[in-house]
């Protein structure tokens, strides 16, 4: 019985994405459910609650339940009741596939906490990577769109039903965005992430935990395509990485707690272990190119708005404001679903 498999292949590089694991279904599914998707937690309240686990399930040939797991990172307060999570392309991908049960999952261990609902894939990544959407992995993708933006609406239980506030709230840790001056060597960052190999391949009712890693900056490249400083990074120094990493939210943690993007491809797996990260000011890039192709006057408002943020003349309030803003979503789901359509992945 096969155990796990690779996910995603890129050349030279070592995938380490969204995790996939198969054990024998259990008959008493209520009891099976239970498991997987338990409601009780210690819940964080620091800055590692903003990283998120995305946990899928699928039953195969009605005997076997495969897991495949994956991390995100909170662009909003993940306290809402709807917020809006950054992850890779290559784990977002999975909540096409109606075969599939996807939920996000908050705390450590991982229990589950959020519905999700896909927004937007890049059309960039989405043309370059054909039937890997959702069959077999292509053997020649690249990470440099590899991201995708979620909607995670709170599942309302006991547990995450909205506490009231506290006057310690204030102390709470926020999150900051960080769109330049990623090249400082002497910089402490981190990598927050769920991976999964290790404990999920033994038994997928495993508890998940979340990793901490302690990274530092190592190259800093400008993008392959349209040759854009400050795109991609390699970062050295963890020792958890593994699949179920993708997506984990990489931080400069020096003076405060800046996002500066997401964690996508092991390039080294020994230690020291090197990972690949594409930045959030390559994202918002990305993101401001893809809504100039819907050529519309909503669209060119908030390409315009990523254009500011790119030079660091929002705050970060504001940045995230303008991704929990319900058009700026539909602008991007529907390009998103118009290059669906155009590749036969989606019918009408």
């Amino acid at each position: 019985m096969q155990l796990f498999n690779t996910i995603l292949t890129m050349k030279n590089y070592i995938p380490f994405g969204a995790f996939c694991a198969c054990l024998l279904f259990v008959t008493n599914t209520t009891e099976a459910a239970s498991l997987l998707y338990p409601e009780i937690n210690k819940q964080s309240v620091g800055i590692e609650s903003y990283a998120l686990n995305i946990f899928c399930t699928e039953i195969v040939n009605k005997k076997y339940l495969k897991a495949i797991s994956g991390s995100g990172v909170f662009l909003s307060n993940p306290t809402e009741t709807k917020s809006i999570i950054l992850t890779n392309a290559h784990v977002a991908r999975h909540l096409l596939d109606k075969n599939k049960k996807c939920v996000g999952r908050t705390g450590s261990p991982a229990v589950t906490t959020h519905k999700l609902i896909l927004r937007y894939i890049p059309s960039f990544w989405l043309q370059s990577n054909g039937s890997y959407v959702i069959g077999d992995p292509n053997k020649d993708s690249t990470g440099e769109f590899d991201f995708a933006l979620i909607e995670a609406e709170k599942v309302t239980t006991p547990s995450t039903a909205k506490k009231s506030v506290s006057v310690y709230d204030v102390f709470k840790a926020t999150l900051q965005f960080q769109l330049k001056d990623y090249g400082d060597k002497t910089a402490q960052g981190a990598i927050f992430s769920y991976p999964a190999q290790k404990t999920l391949s033994k038994n997928i009712y495993n508890p998940l935990y979340m990793k901490k890693d302690t990274i530092r900056i190592q190259e800093v490249y400008s993008s392959p395509t349209y040759q854009e400083s400050d795109s991609l990074l390699d970062t050295q120094g963890s020792v958890n990485i593994d699949h179920g990493s993708s997506g984990g939210m990489v931080l400069f943690q020096n003076i405060s707690n800046n996002l500066i993007g997401l964690s996508s491809i092991l390039i080294k797996q020994n230690n020291p272990q090197i990972v690949r990260v594409v930045t959030l000011r390559h994202i918002f890039s990305v993101i401001e190119k893809d809504l100039n192709l819907i050529n519309s006057t909503q669209s060119d408002i908030f390409s315009e708005i990523l254009k500011n943020a790119q030079k660091q003349k929002l705050s970060d309030e504001s940045i995230m404001n303008v991704f929990k803003n319900n058009k700026l979503t539909a602008a991007l789901e529907l390009q998103t679903r118009k290059t669906l359509l155009n590749l036969g992945i989606l019918t009408k």
